[in-house]
C-alpha cells in the first residue's frame, strides 16, 4: 500500500511538473510574439479602441463596429486599463486559451478516463500553431466563443443540458460562427438529450448581449441585424484563404450568384443529412456528441461561401478531443492542423503558399469524408433502451412522435418527416436556381430537372423498395450543382437527353433483367440518334445483348441509330478543323494535350482517340464474352452504364462538359445501391462541375490534368468492380 501511494504521488508530481513546464513555455512563446502588429489590428481594432477611449461607453451607440457587442465591451474594459491596449487584448485572449486547454483536458478525462490523455491534450492545444497565431500574433479572439462552446459541450456530455445551452447561447451572442455546429443540437433534441425549452437560452443570451449597447443608444434594429451585416462583407472572394469547395471549382467568379446558391446548397445538404440521422437512432455517447460537433463544423464551412482561414479554429479544438478518444484517427488531426495553418501563414506573410489551395481543399474533403464515415458507421442504440427512453409524453415527445407519424393517401404511405423533407427540398431546389436568373427560373429546364429527380427516385424505389433511399435520391438531385449548372446557368440540352434516358430505364424490367418489348430500345435509339455524347450507352447495350437481355433485332436498331449519328458527327467535327480536342471535359486529352494539330488534313490525336475507343470496346466485349453471367443486383446494371459511358467519353475527342450530366444522375442512383462506393459519385460530381466552371469563366481553379487523373481512377474502379462481378477476373487469373 505504501509503495502504491508513493507511486501515485510520484505520477501526480510528474504530471504537475509537465503542466507547469508546458504552461510556462506556452506563455513564453506568446510573450515573444506579442509585439507583432497584424493588419486587422492596425485597420480595425485600434480604430475601435480609439473611438471607445474618446467617446467612452456611449460610443457604442455608433455603427463603427461590426463585431457582436460583447466583444466591444471587452475592448471598452481594455481602454480603462493602464497598459498597452494590444498587449492587454492579447494577454486576455491568451489567458482564455489556457482556460480552453483546461476544459479540453476535462472533456478528454471525462470521455476517456485517462489522466495521461487529458494532460497531453492540454499541452497540444496550447502549442497548436493556429492557436498561438490566432491571438498572440494575429490579435484575434476566436478563443472566446470556442471556450464557451467547449463549456457547453462539457456540460452536455455530463447530462446537464440546461447549463450547456446557456453557454451555447452565450457563444452565439459573441460569434455567429456558432451556428456552424447548430445541427448537432437538433439531433440531440431528436434523441431526447435536450428539450425545446432549453433552446430559449439562445435568443435570451443574444438579447442580454446587445442590451448594454442598446442602453448606450444604438438602435435595436441595427443590433438585431449586426450578424446580417457581417454576412454582407468580404464579397470580393468566395473563399478567403479557406480550403473548401470554392477553391476547387472557382472562388473569383459568379460572386453574388454563388453566395446565394451556396447558402441554399448547404441548407439542402443539411436537410438531407439531418433526415438521414433522424432515422439512424445512433447511440448518443460522449464520443458521438464530439463527433457530431466536428462533422457539422467541417461540413458547413466546406460549402458555405466567404469562409475565412480562421473558421476551423473551433473544429480543430474538438477534433483534438475526438482523436484522443479514437486514437487511430490521430493522423486526421495532424492533417487538419497542417491545412489550417497555411491560411494563417499567407495572411501574416502576404505570400502565396507553395501548395495550391485546391490541393488543400481536396485534403480537407478527405478528412471530412473520414469523419462522415465514422458518423455513418457509429453503433445504434439498443431498441429496448429506446423504448425506456420514450416513456414521457411532454410537448417534446408529442412533436417527435408527430415527425414520425404515418400518413396514408390512397396507396401511398409516408412519414410526416419524409413529406416535410420533400416539400422543403423542393422549395430549396427552386431557390437555389434563383440567383442565376434575372427573373423566375426557366420553367422548361426546371420541369425537366424535376422530372429527372422524380424518375431517378422511382428507379431507386424499384431497385431497393426503400422510400427513404428514393426520397434521398430526389433530394440530392434537386440541389445537385451539376444539374443547376446545365439547365439554369448554361441553358444546355443535356437535361433533355437525361429525361430521355431515365424514361428508357423505367421500361427496363429489373426482375427479368431485360427490356420490355421494344420500349427501352425505341427510346434509347432515339437518344442515340439525337446526340453522339450518349454513344457509351450503345456500348453498354452490346454487353446487354451478349448476356441475352436484348434481342438481336433490338441491338441492330440501336447500332443503326448510334452508328449513323456517330459517323455523321465525327465527319463534321473532323472536317471543321477544331483547335481543341476536348471542351472542358476532363479526359485523356487534358493529359496528352488538348490542342489539335493544325495545318494537316486530319488531326492525328483525334483520329487515334476515335479508333482507340472503338478498339477498347471490342476488347472489352471479348472479355465479357469469356464468362456467362447474369447481374442479379441492379447495381451491376447501373455500374455497366456508368463504366461504358465514362470510358467512351474519356477517349473520344470533342466532348464537352455536358457529357457528364447523365452520368452524374446515374451516379446518384448508384450511390443508393452501393453506399460503400460513395467516392465514385462524389468525385464524378466534382470533376463534372469543374468542367462547367471552366466553361462559364474560361479558366480553371486547378490544373485540368488533376481532374483527368481523377476521372481515370473512377473509370478504373468501375471497370475493375464490373469485371469482378461478372467473374471475368477470376477466369483470367485461373487461365493465367
Amino acid at each position: 500500500m505504501d509503495a502504491y501511494v508513493r507511486k501515485l504521488l510520484k505520477k501526480e508530481r510528474s504530471e504537475m511538473v509537465f503542466l507547469v513546464a508546458i504552461t510556462l513555455l506556452a506563455v513564453a512563446v506568446r510573450i515573444l510574439v506579442r509585439s507583432f502588429v497584424a493588419e486587422d489590428w492596425s485597420v480595425y481594432w485600434s480604430d475601435w479602441l480609439l473611438q471607445l477611449k474618446e467617446g467612452g461607453f456611449s460610443a457604442l451607440k455608433d455603427d463603427f463596429y461590426d463585431y457582436a457587442p460583447p466583444v466591444m465591451y471587452l475592448l471598452y474594459l481594455i481602454t480603462l486599463l493602464p497598459m498597452n491596449a494590444m498587449t492587454a487584448f492579447k494577454g486576455i485572449c491568451c489567458m482564455l486559451e489556457i482556460a480552453g486547454a483546461c476544459v479540453i483536458a476535462g472533456i478528454v478525462l471525462e470521455c476517456t478516463k485517462s489522466r495521461r490523455k487529458a494532460v497531453f491534450s492540454y499541452g497540444v492545444f496550447l502549442f497548436l500553431p493556429t492557436v498561438i497565431l490566432n491571438a498572440a500574433v494575429w490579435s484575434q479572439c476566436d478563443i472566446i466563443y470556442t471556450l464557451l462552446i467547449l463549456c457547453s459541450v462539457c456540460f452536455l456530455i455530463k447530462d446537464k443540458p440546461f447549463i450547456g445551452m446557456w453557454f451555447y447561447g452565450a457563444a452565439f451572442a459573441v460569434k455567429l460562427q456558432t451556428l456552424f455546429i447548430f445541427p448537432f443540437l437538433v439531433i440531440l433534441w431528436l434523441q431526447k438529450k435536450v428539450q425545446l425549452k432549453h433552446f430559449v437560452t439562445i435568443p435570451v443570451m443574444y438579447l442580454l448581449g446587445i442590451l448594454p449597447a442598446y442602453l448606450a443608444g444604438r438602435p435595436f434594429s441595427e443590433l438585431l441585424g449586426i450578424y446580417a451585416f457581417q454576412g454582407g462583407k468580404d464579397r470580393w472572394s468566395l473563399s478567403i484563404k479557406f480550403p473548401n469547395i470554392y477553391q476547387i471549382i472557382g472562388n473569383n467568379y459568379f460572386l453574388d450568384e454563388y453566395v446565394g446558391a451556396g447558402m441554399y446548397l448547404i441548407l439542402g445538404i443539411l436537410m438531407i443529412t439531418l433526415f438521414w440521422m433522424a432515422y439512424q437512432k445512433a447511440d448518443v455517447t460522449k464520443e458521438y456528441l464530439i463527433l457530431m460537433v466536428v462533422y457539422f463544423g467541417m461540413l458547413t464551412t466546406y460549402f458555405l461561401p466567404h469562409m475565412h482561414e480562421r473558421y476551423l479554429y473551433l473544429t480543430d479544438a474538438f477534433l483534438l478531443i475526438y482523436v484522443l478518444i479514437r486514437v487511430k484517427r490521430f493522423p486526421l488531426f495532424l492533417g487538419a492542423s497542417f491545412v489550417a495553418v497555411i491560411g494563417y501563414a499567407q495572411y501574416l506573410t502576404k505570400k502565396e503558399p507553395y501548395l495550391p489551395y485546391g490541393v488543400l481543399a481536396l485534403v480537407q474533403l478527405g478528412i471530412l469524408v473520414v469523419i462522415g464515415l465514422d458518423l455513418y458507421h457509429y453503433p445504434h442504440k439498443d431498441a429496448r433502451q429506446e423504448e425506456r427512453a420514450g416513456s414521457g409524453k411532454g410537448i417534446d415527445d408529442l412533436l417527435r412522435e408527430l415527425l414520425f407519424q404515418k400518413i396514408r393517401i390512397g396507396k401511398w404511405q409516408f412519414d410526416v418527416l419524409e413529406g416535410l423533407l420533400a416539400v422543403c427540398v423542393t422549395g430549396t431546389g427552386y431557390l437555389l436556381r434563383t440567383p442565376f436568373e434575372s427573373g423566375l427560373p426557366h420553367w422548361t429546364y426546371l420541369l425537366a430537372e424535376w422530372y429527372v429527380a422524380l424518375a431517378a427516385a422511382v428507379l431507386v424505389w424499384r431497385y431497393t423498395m426503400s422510400r427513404k433511399k428514393a426520397l434521398g435520391t430526389y433530394a440530392i438531385l434537386m440541389i445537385l450543382p451539376v444539374i443547376v449548372a446545365e439547365g439554369t446557368i448554361l441553358k444546355g440540352n443535356a437535361c433533355v437527353g437525361c429525361v430521355w434516358f431515365v424514361s428508357a430505364l423505367l421500361f427496363w424490367d429489373k426482375e427479368k433483367e431485360e427490356a420490355h418489348p421494344w420500349l427501352f430500345t425505341l427510346v434509347t435509339a432515339g437518344l442515340l440518334l439525337w446526340s453522339v455524347r450518349y454513344v457509351g450507352i450503345l456500348f453498354a447495350c452490346m454487353v446487354l445483348w451478349q448476356r441475352k437481355s436484348l434481342k438481336t433485332e433490338q441491338l441492330l436498331l440501336l447500332l443503326a441509330a448510334g452508328g449513323s449519328r456517330f459517323c455523321y458527327a465525327y465527319k463534321a467535327w473532323i472536317g471543321a478543323n477544331y483547335t481543341l480536342t476536348t471542351f472542358h471535359w476532363a479526359n485523356i486529352y487534358e493529359i496528352v494535350g488538348r490542342e489539335a494539330v493544325q495545318g494537316q488534313q486530319t488531326d492525328p490525336l483525334s483520329m487515334v482517340g476515335l479508333f482507340l475507343t472503338l478498339g477498347m470496346v471490342v476488347l472489352l466485349l471479348y472479355l465479357f464474352s469469356l464468362h456467362k453471367w447474369k447481374a442479379e443486383d441492379p447495381a451491376v446494371f447501373v455500374r455497366l452504364l456508368l463504366f461504358f459511358g465514362l470510358l467512351a467519353g474519356y477517349f473520344l475527342p470533342y466532348m464537352d462538359q455536358s457529357y457528364g450530366y447523365l452520368y452524374c444522375v446515374l451516379a446518384v442512383v448508384y450511390l443508393m445501391l452501393r453506399p460503400g462506393e460513395f467516392l465514385v459519385p462524389m468525385l464524378l460530381q466534382i470533376i463534372t462541375f469543374a468542367g462547367y466552371q471552366e466553361a462559364f469563366h474560361g479558366a480553371s481553379m486547378m490544373p485540368r490534368i488533376l481532374f483527368a487523373v481523377m476521372q481515370f481512377l473512377v473509370i478504373s474502379w468501375l471497370g475493375t468492380k464490373l469485371l469482378e462481378d461478372t467473374g471475368v477476373l477470376c477466369i483470367w487469373r485461373q487461365k493465367n
